[in-house]
């Protein structure tokens, strides 16, 4: 499917990828299509958010003098062009008010309501009308601030602002607004607002909206994410375009992408995909107990038939984001004769060697830590069914007993916290499980239930490098 029939699909398309993929040349390839209106915003919007007359100058003596210069990647007087629609829009939104006799009728609805919009972006300034178009002034005083003193940040969200409400108000139909990267100079906190200022605006005027960008904060950000595709783009040589609709799991997993700017020591580690939470919960336990020694950011997505469609999901989606993309999943055993499986294009696949991860409670490292043997951890088990027959667990805690030498494969899920108390510990299984792993990284041993047989080695690659 061509790029111009996908966009049909949803109201909100989000082109995803590296600098230099070739986003920026596929959005303004949208931009040439006959049967839509568009719109493009150019990525790298520099000037000073104040009336220049020059702007007013170019547009009356070629009308199409703005579209050709936004084409370009960068345009130095794009907030001063802002500054000058912001007449413009005052100017739509008025005759908006004339030709509604509903809005005609609304004494609370006044061009102040649209300018109300943009202010709401604003955690720190708001625009305020003047006989010369707007000032800036300051929340917490009411004092003029200078347009040179604003933030990058600031005249980004005005200038964006207002580029939004003037096309939202023009009359064509059939119509796409076409955002290069509008997350530059952009805190993510801010990247939010503006997206869901731009998803309300978008639906409240009946337009589409196509993004390119490499912040996975816009994904995010989208409130209705039944209205949303994501475009992974690898290169400019790209013909085949297969878009994801966003699923719970992306709340998981896209933090790792580099949502936070201050964010990328924590962006080292890579995405693991484990079955439940209760790996999770080890897998992060590992990563606070190694020191920094393994970077691994554990990502629930449920049932093994669920990690398949997100194995492919990452091999698909990380290489539109990083140079050197890298990314594993981890099963458990279940089935002992469950075969070895490939890995999935960049994502390494591993299952572990016992049934569940809480089989590792039962490993001779472990029981060695509490003070036990094969031997006396045995009878301690006995004893515990003899003191307890009633107890819900008994009959688990029993079937371990009579086959103790099968711990390996056997299901324990029902009887961990049980075993937790007879190692003496009063950790939750969980945390005494990671910090057994994060204080043997490199397990050794050759007896069928040490650490490194539980393990397998291709869980101990895919935790350990």
């Amino acid at each position: 499917m061509s790029l111009q029939d996908l966009i049909q699909n949803k109201r909100f398309t989000v082109l995803l990828g590296k600098n230099g993929a070739g986003k920026s040349t596929m959005l303004r390839s949208l931009d040439t299509a006959s049967d839509v209106n568009t719109k493009y915003v150019t990525p790298e919007r520099g000037g000073t958010l104040k009336y220049d007359p020059i702007i007013e100058s170019n547009l009356t003596n070629n009308e199409n003098w703005l579209t050709q210069v936004m084409r370009k990647n960068r345009f130095e007087k794009f907030r001063e062009q802002s500054a000058y629609q912001f007449r413009n829009l005052e100017t739509l939104v008025l005759r908006e008010i004339e030709k509604n006799p509903e809005l005609r009728n609304d004494p609370s609805y006044t061009f102040d309501t649209t300018l109300q919009l943009i202010n709401d972006l604003l955690p720190a300034i708001s625009m305020v009308r003047s006989d010369r178009g707007f000032t800036i002034n300051s929340k917490e005083n009411d004092q003029k601030v200078p347009e040179e003193a604003l933030s990058s940040g600031e005249s980004e969200l005005i200038a964006l602002g207002i580029e939004v409400l003037v096309f939202a108000r023009e009359s064509q139909e059939n119509k796409c607004l076409l955002l290069d990267e509008p997350d530059v100079h952009l805190h993510p906190d801010l990247q939010q607002r503006f997206v869901e200022f731009v998803e309300a605006i978008a639906k409240k005027y009946d337009f589409r909206v196509v993004v390119a960008t490499h912040s996975t904060a816009i994904i995010g950000a989208f409130m209705d994410k039944t209205e949303v595709q994501v475009v992974p783009i690898k290169s400019k040589a790209q013909t085949e375009f297969r878009p994801f609709n966003y699923d719970p799991v992306c709340h998981e997993i896209l933090p790792i992408f580099g949502t936070h700017p201050l964010s990328s020591q924590f962006n080292k580690a890579a995405v693991l995909l484990v079955e439940g939470e209760d790996d999770k919960r080890v897998i992060d336990q590992l990563v606070r107990s190694a020191g920094g020694s393994v970077l691994l950011s554990p990502c629930v997505v449920g049932t093994v038939t669920e990690m398949n469609r997100w194995e492919i999901w990452l091999d698909s989606v990380l290489p539109s984001i990083y140079d050197q993309p890298s990314a594993f999943s981890l099963r458990d055993l279940d089935d002992a004769d469950s075969p070895r499986i490939n890995d999935v294009g960049i994502v390494v696949r591993a299952k572990l060697n016992c049934y569940a991860i809480e089989n590792l409670l039962v490993t001779d490292e472990c029981l060695a830590e509490h003070g036990f043997s094969d031997v006396s951890f045995l009878a301690e088990l006995r004893n515990w069914v003899g003191n307890y027959p009633d107890h819900q667990a008994t009959a688990g805690i029993a079937a371990l007993a009579e086959n103790f030498e099968l711990r390996r494969t056997t299901k324990l899920k029902d009887v961990r916290n049980v075993l937790v108390a007879l190692l003496g510990s009063q950790k939750p299984w969980e945390v005494l499980v990671g910090q057994l792993l994060a204080a043997n990284q490199t397990p050794v041993g050759n007896s069928p239930n040490c650490l490194r047989y539980y393990l397998g080695n291709d869980a101990i690659r895919v935790l350990f490098g």
